[in-house]
């Protein structure tokens, strides 16, 4: 890779980390949490995972002491996705959400996205080689989704 590509996939990724990180942010305050902020560490590893994931062209989670969200979108070659497209794509499980219940494994990435104990998070892109398939990653610190602690921790919308 030329250093001018280099640069611009660089570029890139921080463009993407910011949007998702906007988003994120955006969504969490409708729930009255606070403002997550860019963590470079969790975003390196997003961002390996995504190219693994494209490479294998399969959702495939890992483990650590993280908090992880993965989607994909497939389609004709140059397909796109934003970090508020991948955001909100996890985020809208809240119609599925709950409040009443404690954990709910089929809203996951919702819990996670809004997750109040969650102070920082890092995001990563990739699309396989032919572009029809792009893959996103986001990493959570501290993670989310612990069993008897989902009611304080995905609060309702505020104006709900």
């Amino acid at each position: 890779m030329s250093p001018k590509s280099e640069f611009i996939n660089v570029k890139m990724q921080k463009d993407f980390n910011e949007e998702c990180i906007t988003e994120h942010n955006r969504l969490r305050a409708l729930h009255g949490c606070p403002k997550l902020t860019l963590d470079e560490n969790l975003a390196r590893g997003a961002q390996e995972h995504a190219k693994y994931l494209a490479q294998i062209q399969r959702l495939e989670h890992t483990s650590g002491d993280y908090g992880e969200n993965l989607v994909f979108v497939g389609g004709t070659s140059g397909v796109k996705l934003s970090g508020a497209e991948a955001t909100k794509k996890w985020y809208k499980e809240i119609k599925d959400y709950r409040y009443e219940n404690d954990v709910q494994l089929e809203c996951g990435h919702f819990t996670q996205v809004i997750w109040k104990e969650t102070t920082c998070a890092g995001f990563g892109r990739a699309s396989n080689k032919d572009g029809t398939k792009v893959y996103a990653v986001g990493r959570y610190y501290p993670p989310g989704n612990f069993e008897g602690q989902c009611i304080e921790n995905v609060p309702k919308p505020l104006n709900a």
